[in-house]
């Protein structure tokens, strides 16, 4: 209590120094959440997707005739003859249309305005192997599914719009498109930047995903994604199944194809994955060179801009507070060679300085906490046009798409790392100059202007 009055009273000797340094402090720390906040909600486990870290993803399968090559998603015939209930080492698996109906609209019978939504094609496994929250109804059924009839569970924003409220939306009819879609459930929503699992309604994609017509080896491609929840451990012993899925598939064949599966991305490779880099494989490239050619092509490309941005907004406040402290303790420095002189040692005025920095430090840090709210409050989607995986995961989705969701703007560890970062950083900073002002001999601290 002592120390917080000392440094109440220091601060209002210098209100400008203090006022500059509280205000570099909670820039950085908004800026450093405010990343955090994006990183995280593509990261960490929020909501849906709470088992990121067994999560892992298949995508583009790649069949080579000669120097024609054809690369594309998986098609049903694919997953149910190799995949499904076949893998050892997968706990749970779900198919998703690799593409979405982003200018899907649904027409309101003259009760305002039409307007836009995000439609996804899924399976009903989807709703588990993600988590959903259903607030009234159910999931449509694999019955459903497999009668590839008309019906939609849909998010309780558009139930709240359409009908009120998420249970009298159960049972009555949407109509998307011009076609009229039967509402089996109404879910919570997740946030958009979750490309993988955001959707604001969400179809079967039974009715719209049949074979393509191929009789060879190509009637395995479609337009399916499938994501993986491994056993622990299993990662490596599903990447072998699947090799050995190619293996057996290459030695039926008697034509001149060659199949090849590019291999699998836990989250994190997933989601700082360019997946449309071009990689130029051929019949002699193995899986293993594969996949180390599209990490290395892509992942340090897409957090590039995030790494540069954070050393930015880290390093020149860093040194601008640095600076700050060097005139102030220049202007100490008859104080200090007074406290020297009476028995003060250095280990202990160093001590006072960053104790003192210390607490106008956890200042800023409130101020850029509460600053960071408001900003992804009032102006997070807009902040998001400005970040590369905003930009690829949420920007189809329409003004009205949740992006910073509450689990993320409130998530503890968020500030705590972004507060431990600054305290790291600025007490470095205020070390140097205290550091190089204490080592002046006594006689020059005294004969110093104050």
């Amino acid at each position: 209590m002592k120390l917080i009055k000392k440094t109440i009273k220091e601060a209002l000797k210098t209100p400008g120094f203090s006022l500059l340094y509280i205000a570099g402090v909670a820039f950085t720390v908004a800026f450093t959440i405010i990343y955090g906040m994006l990183l995280y909600s593509q990261l960490g486990p929020v909501y849906p997707e709470y088992d990121r870290s067994s999560t892992v993803y298949a995508h583009t399968m790649v069949i080579i005739n000669g120097y024609n090559r054809s690369s594309q998603s998986m098609g049903r015939k694919f997953i149910e003859e190799f995949l499904r209930d076949k893998l050892k080492s997968v706990d749970e698996m779900t198919a998703i249309l690799s593409y979405n109906g982003d200018f899907s609209m649904v027409q309101t019978d003259g009760h305002g305005p039409d307007f836009h939504i995000e439609v996804r094609y899924v399976e009903p496994s989807f709703f588990k192997f993600y988590n959903y929250e259903f607030k009234a109804g159910k999931p449509f059924s694999q019955e459903d599914f497999d009668s590839s009839i008309h019906v939609a569970d849909i998010s309780e924003r558009i139930a709240e719009r359409l009908f009120g409220s998420a249970e009298e939306a159960v049972g009555k009819d949407i109509s998307i498109d011009h076609v009229d879609y039967r509402i089996r459930g109404v879910f919570r929503e997740g946030s958009a930047l979750n490309v993988d699992s955001y959707g604001e309604v969400f179809l079967p994609y039974s009715f719209r995903v049949g074979p393509n017509g191929y009789q060879d080896m190509r009637s395995y491609l479609g337009p399916l994604n499938v994501a993986f929840k491994v056993k622990p451990g299993k990662e490596t012993a599903l990447r072998e199944e699947l090799r050995d899925i190619c293996r057996r598939i290459n030695a039926m064949d008697t034509t001149e194809y060659s199949f090849y599966l590019p291999g699998i991305s836990n989250h994190m490779e997933h989601v700082l994955t360019d997946t449309n880099v071009e990689f130029g494989w051929d019949k002699e490239t193995t899986d293993d060179e594969r996949f180390k050619i599209r990490e290395f092509s892509s992942v340090f490309h897409m957090i590039k801009p995030f790494l540069i941005a954070l050393l930015v907004v880290l390093v020149i406040p860093a040194l601008n507070i640095s600076g700050l402290i060097g005139a102030r303790m220049d202007r100490m420095a008859s104080e200090l060679g007074v406290r020297r002189c009476f028995g003060a040692n250095r280990r202990k005025l160093m001590g006072m300085v960053l104790s003192e920095n210390l607490i106008l430090t956890l200042v800023g840090g409130i101020f850029g906490l509460i600053a960071a709210w408001l900003i992804s409050v009032l102006a997070g989607n807009f902040l998001l046009q400005f970040t590369p995986l905003a930009y690829d995961s949420g920007m189809s989705f329409g003004s009205n798409a949740s992006f910073i969701t509450g689990e993320t703007a409130f998530a503890p560890i968020l500030f705590l790392f972004s507060l431990a970062i600054c305290l790291v950083l600025n007490l470095i900073s205020a070390w140097i100059p205290a550091h190089r002002a204490l080592r002046a001999q006594i006689t020059e601290s005294l004969n110093s202007k104050r």
